[in-house]
């Protein structure tokens, strides 16, 4: 017989059961709240993101009588992304008119210094700025400098797969935050992080069309999935968990706090391996300028990549895209964020993307190797951390200019002689700083392999004379008219092995003056020279120069055979160009914080190597080298440029040099074979050559230094090189200083000749 159960008692069991169930999930879920509440306030209030390290190119500063063409004014401002327009009205535009530039700066954080947009416009007067002037208060107010924000060249976090620029949420327009929520949220303002109503309305809409159609996340169960959660899981409990820290998140936070995190956080597609995250990102990414200077229809093209980067991808579906983005767009004039008449003139705005195709790599990769190597000496603790800003001396124009023009010229070399495998670099040192403007490691200037100006340690030939004739003028006893033999001479070291010298002619004579040997880069004056002064005085002057490496005490080492790389040997010649003053030539100048204080500074010590007398005098020969010397094209091309400069070729033609320099930049090139077999070019049809197209590419200012007041201008016997009282016979006229001036043979007057 079975036992009857009492219905009543049944339903009080069970009741009692479900009652402790309810209690215990409720307890857990209560933890699990407080857990989770706990945690979001801790993600939220602390730093959210990492922030990437950023390099800069040099701030342009701007100030009257400074040499600087309009052309390369205009031409900046290109490379930054600033707009032309008729009249300048908003940060990002500029404006020619005539001989005047008036362009709106942007805001930069500098070095020690924000600087606020600015209104400012720049008069030129050959090749010179006449005046810059600021508009303040509606008045053209001359100012004594000004500064143009500069160009980012790398940024790097040390999270690789994910960028972004943070951005304050009260520097968007109120238009753009009403165009997200009128495709996103229409409702954030009126839920609590969860709308109850949006996800019945995403329901319906989804059995209505049999499959997903739309979604019923709130913006902020979206921030809560990507930046808290991190979970793409489509899953009852993501959902669930999701939701609980939407709810979290508006509670604890207020509206503006949740939009400014999703502005930052939200995923809009792939730069190479490294994630695209946020608006003010994405719009220098897809557009190359900042968020504040969108017009409507791009904007409206960010806000229709939300739903779906990969699907919406403005290069890959451009219909679709377009589709979406017209949607946005119709959206916008629907809910009044715009008007009929902006709807008509973006609807029909073709998406115009300049994307940037470095695949999240920088932009100069051969400047940035050597940008990271400095870095990485500096040893800077906070280098790993967030939010560096590092600026550098790196000149944009010039940079873009050398890269294009490097590979070019090079291929015409190698049809021009029927050569191939030909490649080299180019290294290249502003006077007043000596920082590293322009480096080019590669005939393919996106390489990002074997770095030439850096690494290609090859012997420098003939670019050694010129610290070889600097530390005979710095003696008493030698001077441009000195008279040098240019006979044979042969040297045996201590194992009998000979070394026989020769000039690349094979020609010798009884004797040259110095100065012809310098001009003309003739190795046995050069080498008789260095042997007279010793060889433990050539390599102190090395030393001076700044050459760091171990130099054998060869006589091998008159003719160059000392392998350096072309930025060593850039750095080593930085004080010839620089009339004597040593200075430290680095590519970073300074790093500060995010915040722009600073932390390191390139020192500014500044080293005598040679009077300037003696320098002035070393340049004057170096100048004959680009008239009548190995370098006399230089003369023929640029008449009206005062160039100095040097050849360099090595035994067997394995290196091609030259390093030339005008008033503000001295330039460094190399021209060879990886696998050091003959590159078969002398300097002066190989690397000048290059020189010279690399120069079409910029305005030179011509060398004008003031002769001191020690030197005086001689004419000179060219067979003797006695000094002369006046133009007489065959004569070189010469500067010498005043010192060094012994006896002075009389010319013969006119009453000699009657006699």
């Amino acid at each position: 017989m079975t036992e009857s159960v009492d219905p009543n008692q049944f339903i009080k069991k069970w009741s009692y059961r479900f009652l402790k169930i309810g209690i215990f999930v409720s307890i857990v879920l209560a933890f699990y709240v407080i857990y989770m509440d706990a945690w979001v306030q801790t993600r939220m209030s602390g730093q959210k993101w990492e922030t990437p390290v950023k390099v800069f190119a040099r701030p342009l500063s701007l100030y009257q009588h400074k040499f600087l063409p309009q052309s390369e004014l205009v031409a900046e401002l290109k490379i930054l992304n600033y707009r032309k327009v008729n009249t300048v009205t908003e940060p990002g535009q500029y404006s020619v008119s005539g001989s005047s530039v008036e362009f709106y700066r942007r805001e930069f954080i500098n070095v020690g210094e924000q600087l606020l947009p600015q209104k400012i416009k720049v008069k030129f007067e050959d090749n010179r700025i006449l005046s810059a002037h600021r508009m303040n208060d509606g008045e053209w107010l001359l100012s004594s400098i000004e500064t143009l924000d500069p160009l980012l060249i790398s940024r790097k976090t040390n999270s690789d797969n994910e960028d972004r620029d943070i951005i304050n949420l009260a520097t968007v327009p109120e238009w753009m935050i009403d165009t997200l929520l009128v495709v996103e949220d229409r409702d954030f303002y009126h839920h609590h992080g969860v709308s109850p109503f949006a996800i019945i309305r995403a329901l319906w809409a989804n059995l209505i069309a049999g499959r997903k159609v739309q979604g019923g996340s709130t913006l902020t169960q979206q921030l809560a999935k990507n930046l808290l959660l991190n979970d793409s899981r489509k899953t009852y409990l993501r959902k669930f968990k999701e939701a609980i820290t939407a709810l979290i998140l508006d509670y604890r936070f207020s509206k503006d706090d949740i939009l400014e995190a999703y502005f930052n956080e939200i995923y809009l597609g792939q730069n190479g391996n490294r994630a695209v995250h946020g608006f003010a990102l994405a719009s220098k990414f897809y557009f190359s300028k900042p968020l504040v200077e969108l017009e409507q229809h791009e904007f409206a093209l960010l806000v229709a990549m939300v739903k779906g980067p990969s699907y919406y991808n403005p290069t890959r579906h451009v219909e679709r895209t377009k589709k979406r983005r017209d949607l946005v767009l119709q959206l916008m004039v629907s809910e009044n964020v715009s008007d009929s008449a902006d709807y008509e003139k973006y609807i029909t705005k073709p998406m115009v993307i300049t994307q940037s195709k470095s695949k999240g790599r920088a932009l100069y990769p051969a400047y940035m190797q050597l940008v990271e190597r400095e870095l990485k000496a500096l040893d800077i603790d906070e280098y790993n951390a967030n939010g560096l800003l590092v600026f550098t001396g790196l000149d944009p124009v010039l940079q873009k200019n050398y890269q294009k023009l490097f590979g070019r010229s090079i291929n015409k070399l190698e049809k021009k002689y029927g050569l191939k495998d030909i490649n080299g670099a180019v290294v290249s040192v502003e006077h007043a700083s000596a920082s590293i403007s322009a480096l080019v490691g590669d005939k393919n200037p996106n390489s990002f392999g074997f770095n030439r100006a850096l690494d290609a340690n090859r012997n420098i030939g003939s670019l050694v004379k010129p610290a070889i004739y600097l530390t005979a003028l710095k003696s008493q006893s030698y001077n441009l008219a000195t008279v040098l033999p240019n006979k044979a001479i042969v040297m045996k070291n201590n194992r009998g092995q000979e070394w026989q010298p020769q000039n690349y002619d094979k020609t010798t004579s009884e004797s040259v003056l110095l100065q012809q040997g310098l001009v003309n880069s003739l190795n046995l004056p050069t080498v008789h020279l260095g042997m007279e002064l010793g060889l433990n005085s050539v390599i102190s002057t090395l030393k001076s120069l700044g050459v760091e490496q171990h130099i054998p005490k060869y006589p091998s080492i008159l003719l160059g055979a000392v392998p350096m790389s072309p930025l060593n040997v850039a750095k080593m010649l930085q004080p010839i160009a620089s009339f004597g003053q040593k200075l430290t030539t680095s590519a970073v100048i300074s790093v500060t914080d995010v915040n722009g204080f600073e932390i390191w500074n390139k020192p500014k010590k500044v080293t005598e190597v040679a009077d300037y007398a003696t320098s002035y005098i070393l340049n004057e020969g170096l100048k004959q080298v680009t008239q009548v010397g190995t370098a006399k094209r230089i003369g023929m091309y640029y008449p009206h440029v005062q160039y100095a400069g040097k050849t360099g070729t090595t035994d067997d033609l394995r290196d091609s040099w030259f390093m030339g320099f005008d008033q503000n930049k001295l330039t460094t090139i190399w021209i060879g074979k990886d696998d050091n077999s003959p590159v078969e070019l002398t300097g002066s049809n190989g690397a000048l050559t290059v020189f010279l197209d690399l120069q079409a590419a910029r305005k030179a200012e011509t060398i004008s230094t003031p002769k001191p007041n020690d030197i005086d201008i001689h004419p000179f016997d060219v067979i003797t090189g006695e000094a002369l009282s006046g133009e007489c016979g065959e004569f070189i006229v010469l500067p010498i200083q005043k010192s060094k001036v012994k006896d002075i043979k009389q010319c013969p007057s006119f009453f000699d000749f009657l006699k």
